[in-house]
């Protein structure tokens, strides 16, 4: 599945947060949060691509906003290099603030908050956001319960049968927003292969594209992202996680 991106790729996304600047103010302008009013400046935001892949790049760019400076920082992102992003500058480029930021170095959806300098108040919205993405992703089946998630990755994609799995807490080093991001330890049988010797395990994690949004298939994978150095289940390879062994705690 190939998810088409053209349309979102160039289209202004409006952002009717009611982000008013106070034009009038004889310092560096402020950003505040308020209803949208008529007649107040509302930012916009525009994000090129639509949804960056790993390793790939994102230009960003903020109008609507009559300040003297602006920054920008996704919350819970790594940089590629593993550190926690900073506060990023902006430049104004004909009326519109612009960056580029590197994809993080993890897949999944990341507010984005805005400031206009050092110590002042940060906003954000609950339509701002950094999507880190596979193509096709926002194509995949969505559900009301990440749970659902799992059960259709097994019978989807390994086409195998679910034995048991739990909810998983993220990496104490991973920052992502839990409220978005669902990480499950997974049993399943392969096709035809009921014997309890031949379960395999997984790492799963469920995504949501926005706060009451719908769950769907992020990844999966044999150990949680950067963990591979510190679970032991990396050693023995393919096979059921430990984190189910020796007893179930969830049957499908």
């Amino acid at each position: 599945m190939r998810l088409a991106l053209s349309a979102r790729r160039s289209a202004r996304v409006p952002l009717a947060i009611g982000l008013a600047a106070i034009a009038t103010a004889p310092a560096a302008g402020t950003i505040r949060a308020s209803s949208a009013s008529p007649g107040a400046p509302a930012a916009r935001l525009r994000l090129r691509p639509a949804v960056v892949r790993l390793g790939g790049r994102e230009r960003i760019e903020v109008s609507g906003l009559r300040v003297r400076s602006l920054q920008m920082v996704p919350v819970g992102a790594l940089e590629p290099a593993g550190q926690a992003f900073r506060w990023r500058s902006l430049r104004l480029v004909h009326g519109t603030w612009v960056t580029t930021l590197p994809a993080p170095l993890l897949r999944g959806i990341y507010p984005l908050r805005l400031r206009t300098q050092a110590g002042k108040r940060s906003v954000r919205s609950p339509t701002w956001f950094l999507r880190v993405l596979s193509p096709g992703t926002l194509s995949r089946p969505s559900f009301p319960d990440p749970a659902e998630v799992v059960r259709w990755w097994v019978r989807t994609v390994p086409h195998g049968t679910l034995v048991a799995f739990k909810r998983w807490p993220l990496p104490a080093w991973d920052r992502r927003d839990a409220r978005l991001h669902r990480l499950f330890v997974v049993a399943y049988s392969p096709p035809g292969q009921p014997e309890e010797s031949a379960r395999l395990g997984m790492f799963l994690t469920a995504f949501r594209d926005g706060y009451g949004a719908r769950w769907r298939f992020l990844q999966a994978k044999l150990v949680p992202d950067l963990e591979r150095a510190t679970i032991r289940g990396d050693a023995e390879g393919p096979g059921v996680p430990r984190a189910l062994m020796p007893t179930t705690v969830r049957s499908s």
